[in-house]
């Protein structure tokens, strides 16, 4: 295995992030000009700041999954566990040793990493669907952590991969 592995977003997660984009840059235009061209605009729903505030998190979600996907998803170092879910304003850095477990819908997209920080335990979900070569992935993280002492448990449609193994919880 080579070190750093690093796993990047599926093809289609920049161009829904550059649609958003567009969609964003058309309401913008045609709200702009409709302000522009009709003085009772700015009377109705044009003049709400609300419209406003919904068509600037349209450019702010563009923005954040579009430019999101031009570093990686994950990385995985000897030391270390990246993640960058793109709901999330900075990525995850986990040190291995710090992981708790894991919890992964088995009919899902879904991947829970449960972690120390501090004295509190934290975790970051990611969506499954959105990384290119899932199974490279997966298959990575659990033979890391089958190494570290981790061993795996089913609880109805869960499956959890943790040291202790009490009631299926990391």
């Amino acid at each position: 295995m080579e070190i750093p592995l690093r796993f990047g977003f599926r093809p289609w997660v920049r161009r829904a992030g550059l649609s958003i984009l567009i969609i964003a840059l058309g309401v913008t235009v045609s709200m702009a000009g409709a302000l522009f061209l009709s003085a009772r605009g700015r009377h109705g729903w044009l003049g709400e700041p609300f419209a406003w505030l919904y068509v600037a998190a349209l450019w702010g979600g563009g923005i954040k999954v579009y430019f999101g996907t031009f570093k990686p998803l994950a990385e995985v170092t000897e030391e270390t566990l990246l993640l960058r879910p793109l709901h999330t304003m900075a990525g995850r850095l986990v040190e291995w040793n710090r992981i708790r477990g894991t919890e992964q819908m088995i009919r899902g997209d879904r991947l829970i990493l449960y972690y120390d920080e501090g004295s509190r335990t934290r975790q970051v979900a990611l969506n499954l669907n959105l990384v290119r070569g899932r199974r490279e992935f997966l298959k990575v993280l659990d033979e890391r952590l089958y190494l570290m002492g981790f061993s795996e448990s089913l609880v109805g449609e869960s499956r959890y991969l943790s040291r202790q193994s009490v009631g299926g919880h990391a």
